[in-house]
């Protein structure tokens, strides 16, 4: 994982047709105004920082056609699909909870489903 801060507030952008990157698990931070590459040592801002897979603290999804209706749920599908893929979402979601070990699975599921969703309407509610 990279966590990466910024001065400004990031939500989601567009990587391609098929996938976004998500600004997810945003902290305040201190940032600082000076650049590397020059050595200006710059003042100490506020800002935010993120936590994701990509190398800038974003998070890839799989997000296809996404417009302003189904944008919450399209976020909500991608970012589960990054930690179940869609075989092992049937199969949970198919086996229900007939067994302890499926029923442990499924609410494993559910609970990652919840915590999704909450992490999506913040990134949705956020004023840039």
């Amino acid at each position: 994982m990279n966590k990466v801060a910024y001065i400004e507030r990031k939500n989601f952008v567009k990587f391609d047709n098929e996938h976004y990157v998500l600004y997810l698990n945003e902290e305040r931070a201190e940032v600082s105004t000076g650049t590397a590459e020059t050595g200006e040592a710059g003042e100490t801002v506020q800002g935010y920082a993120y936590t994701g897979n990509m190398p800038d603290g974003g998070t890839l999804i799989e997000a296809k056609d996404v417009n302003d209706t189904n944008r919450r749920a399209r976020f909500v599908a991608g970012l589960i699909g990054t930690e179940y893929d869609l075989d092992a979402q049937i199969a949970i979601l198919a086996n229900g909870n007939h067994t302890q070990q499926c029923a442990e699975e499924l609410a494993a599921f559910e609970e990652n489903r919840n915590t999704v969703k909450k992490a999506i309407d913040e990134l949705l509610a956020r004023e840039l």
